[in-house]
């Protein structure tokens, strides 16, 4: 048996205009029309231009009443129309490399001078004998050389 299919949010606007919130990013008005709909597409017609586009039902959110006489349609993602189609708005950031204090006094174009030779981290390259893990290890492996010598004593 399956189960019944939940109604679209869409299904409560009828002919009713509406405004989607974050508004799709274009020049055209934030008032539309329902048009037409597929299984996964929904044809919205803008009420003052006639424009229509597709959008694609997993943006589409919930629909909210206000005091105004628009309805408000959510939207999952803010989208954006660019060249006949909706897409979701990135903002594209590009993260500059901070600016240390002498490059920011010095003019424009010169060459970084750097006054001394670069710091140097030191490396210590020999063991460290007296950590207590490594005498913990060592009293350790003592033990059991002691005990598997006294086991084949006892044996033989």
């Amino acid at each position: 048996m399956s189960a019944p299919l939940v109604p679209s949010p869409l299904d409560y606007v009828g002919r009713r205009r509406f405004a989607f919130y974050p508004a799709i990013a274009h020049p055209d008005p934030n008032e539309w029309m329902l048009g037409t709909s597929s299984r996964s597409e929904v044809q919205v017609v803008n009420a003052c231009t006639g424009r229509e586009i597709w959008i694609s039902r997993q943006y589409i959110g919930a629909v909210s009443e206000t005091s105004s006489p628009l309805l408000i349609v959510g939207l999952t993602k803010s989208l954006a129309f660019r060249e006949g189609a909706i897409e979701p708005k990135v903002k594209g950031v590009i993260e500059m490399p901070p600016v240390s204090r002498s490059q920011a006094e010095s003019p424009p174009g010169a060459l970084p001078r750097h006054s001394a030779p670069a710091s140097v981290t030191a490396i210590r390259l020999e063991p460290r004998v007296d950590s207590a893990l490594n005498k913990a290890m060592f009293f350790t492996f003592l033990g059991a050389v002691l005990v598997a010598l006294v086991a084949a004593a006892i044996k033989f």
